[in-house]
């Protein structure tokens, strides 16, 4: 620093990596969540639905040629306006975990509000699809959600300024 007065420090304080790594995963969601919205708009296209069922019958007969089957079933019947609401909501959350993402990256403490308020809000939904089908996925996010929601709550409980 001394041999450089112009320069700048990259950061006054140690970046919090829990909080760094909340950031990730919010931004992975948001991610995943953009990606479900593009998916969802394909389906309403009725040459990629029948593409899809095309493919489905031409799986050999194993382990999980009837699991795509009974999903394609599940969406076959779904009306293009649910599709567009799917869609949406999806953008909605991408939105939502961007912004937390954002705001947990740089540490901000209105970030971490959010994020438990908007984490402990979907816990109880979390839990009851685990409870309905139980799954490694679902309990994983589950149970991440949960130490998420408890680690902020520990950090901001704790005193410090506020940022």
């Amino acid at each position: 620093m001394e041999d450089c007065p112009n320069a700048t420090p990259v950061s006054e304080h140690p970046h919090n990596p829990a909080l760094a790594t909340i950031a990730i995963y919010k931004f992975v969601k948001a991610a995943l969540s953009i990606l479900s919205a593009i998916v969802v708009w394909r389906l309403m296209n009725p040459q990629v639905e029948a593409a899809m069922h095309t493919w489905a019958e031409s799986l050999p007969v194993g382990f999980s040629e009837h699991l795509v089957r009974e999903a394609l079933a599940q969406v076959s019947g779904v009306p293009a306006f649910r599709w567009r609401q799917l869609g949406l909501v999806s953008l909605v959350y991408a939105s939502v975990f961007t912004v937390e993402g954002v705001g947990l990256w740089r540490e901000r403490r209105w970030a971490e509000y959010l994020t438990i308020v908007t984490s402990s809000l979907l816990l109880p939904f979390e839990f009851i699809a685990v409870m309905h089908h139980l799954t490694l996925v679902r309990t994983a996010v589950l149970l991440a959600n949960a130490v998420i929601v408890a680690y902020l709550i520990f950090i901001t409980t704790r005193r410090r300024p506020v940022s």
